[in-house]
């Protein structure tokens, strides 16, 4: 947990995305072709948002990547990873830390080991059970649409290793689950705008 005080910073501009290399283009591609592929037949995201896969799923997913390019290499956990968003999008584009991607689904771990092995992703593994059986620590734990920030953060602090950071995707419900976690924790947080239009809401 970061400092000794909740505090909420509140940052006006999101950071920039970053421009894919063309290997990390090329396999973003080929990942969004597994999911439509693998979406007929269980439900990573809901169906009526793969029109918009490329900029309400990946490109969503892509707004953690400045805060992770200048960090030294670090253990990174993507708890109820899905259809590996975030986890599979920043092993792609911030090659330089590891990846563990928690999911207890067995389909949706199953996909999550094969697109890793598919996009040649060394830097990812999977872990297909509860995130509470894990007993490794870690410099930065991420999520997006798995639960509400209490949660979070109570099934995920004892993974979270000293000095580490939570790198969260909330939506609309952040400053009401923010109050309920005042009493709660003590932390030091900051709040950046989603880069996405309408991402500050539901990302099913």
């Amino acid at each position: 947990i970061i400092g000794d005080n909740f505090f909420v910073k509140t940052v006006e501009q999101p950071l920039p995305l970053l421009v894919p290399t063309a290997q990390q283009s090329a396999q973003l591609i080929q990942y969004a072709k597994l999911l439509r592929l693998w979406n007929r037949k269980i439900n990573l995201v809901a169906p009526s948002t793969l029109p918009e896969l490329e900029e309400r799923h990946i490109k969503d997913s892509a707004q953690l990547v400045p805060h992770l390019t200048a960090r030294a290499p670090s253990q990174v956990l993507d708890v109820g990873s899905g259809a590996g968003l975030p986890g599979l999008i920043l092993a792609i584009l911030a090659p330089q830390h590891s990846y563990t991607l928690a999911e207890r689904d067995q389909r949706k771990s199953a996909f999550l080991r094969t697109s890793a092995h598919a996009l040649g992703l060394t830097n990812v593994t999977i872990h297909a059970g509860d995130v509470r059986d894990l007993k490794n620590q870690y410099n930065i734990i991420t999520c997006r649409a798995w639960a509400d920030l209490k949660d979070i953060l109570t099934l995920t602090s004892p993974l979270l290793a000293p000095n580490g950071e939570w790198l969260l995707l909330k939506g609309q419900a952040l400053d009401a689950e923010l109050t309920t976690c005042e009493t709660l924790f003590h932390l030091t947080t900051e709040r950046w705008p989603s880069i996405v239009p309408g991402r500050d809401g539901d990302r099913g």
